[in-house]
């Protein structure tokens, strides 16, 4: 998975519903964590592109390349 992008499916609670987004981020880390939440949360290099709020995010799902986001 090194140097490889993955796509992450969001789910947000805010305000008393729900949204969602479809991030990509660097991959190359992943395989360092047990959990993608952690990876998400912690890798430097995901930090580096994005922000994820961990206090609304409810779920985190990884996509394959054909899935629609």
């Amino acid at each position: 998975m090194s140097g490889e992008r993955i796509r992450v499916r969001l789910l947000y609670a805010e305000g008393g519903g729900y949204h969602n987004e479809v991030i990509s981020v660097p991959g190359g880390g992943l395989p360092d964590y047990e959990r993608l939440i952690d990876f998400l949360r912690e890798d430097e290099a995901v930090a580096a592109e994005c922000y994820i709020d961990a206090t609304r995010l409810c779920s985190a799902q990884l996509l394959e390349a054909d899935e629609e986001g």
